[in-house]
């Protein structure tokens, strides 16, 4: 295990699935949540990353993710099906 990458919340680093790498990068002065999107509606948080910080995480493979702004919380800046080893920067 990789003590500089995070796991999505609820999502055991030990659990027997496969994983890819993504690095996101928030260059805003507020946070970012990120969502799991489960069909059409929007599933649990899977984490959030801090203004001007960056964050390497693991994801299981195929997940779809939704970018929730702080300041705009009831809006989805976008949906993400998310790709090994990209680096996704906000905005």
């Amino acid at each position: 295990m990789d003590s500089s990458k995070y796991y999505p919340y609820n999502i055991p680093f030990y659990k027997d699935v496969n994983f890819i790498d993504v690095k996101f990068i928030n260059n805003e002065d507020h946070f970012i949540n990120i969502y799991f999107v489960k069909g059409d509606t929007l599933g649990e948080l899977a984490g959030i990353i801090f203004s001007h910080s960056e964050r390497k995480y693991q994801f299981p493979e195929s997940s779809i993710i939704a970018i929730i702004s702080e300041n705009k919380p009831n809006k989805y800046h976008c949906f993400i099906k998310l790709i090994h080893g990209m680096t996704y920067i906000y905005p």
